[in-house]
């Protein structure tokens, strides 16, 4: 999601399955937040967006239940980046957020 020439939100999820169940809320929440920014002229391209999605680097927070979950969140400057992954059978990254906190 871009608002004007800033991506600000990505949303990869594991399956399309897992994807169709969230989007609704998803959905709502790009809308609540589109209607709050002012509108814009400017375009996003997909550079914007490439460098937007490369992986932080910043301070990582993580809980786990081993053998189930392990939930990350990485926060470089105003971006975070959440993951929550499966753990068994194999690991597995079921949702990955990325977005530029406004505050």
């Amino acid at each position: 999601m871009a608002y004007g020439g800033e991506v600000a939100w990505s949303d990869i999820f594991a399956s399309e399955d897992l994807f169709y169940k969230y989007w609704n809320k998803t959905a709502s929440q790009l809308r609540v937040e589109a209607l709050a920014r002012p509108g814009y002229r400017e375009v996003a391209d997909r550079g914007d967006a490439e460098q937007f999605l490369v992986s932080l680097r910043g301070v990582i927070k993580e809980e786990t239940e081993p053998g189930v979950y392990r939930w990350r969140e990485i926060r470089e400057g105003r971006l975070s980046q959440i993951e929550l992954d499966a753990l068994e059978p194999k690991p597995l990254t079921l949702h990955r957020l990325l977005l530029h906190r406004t505050s």
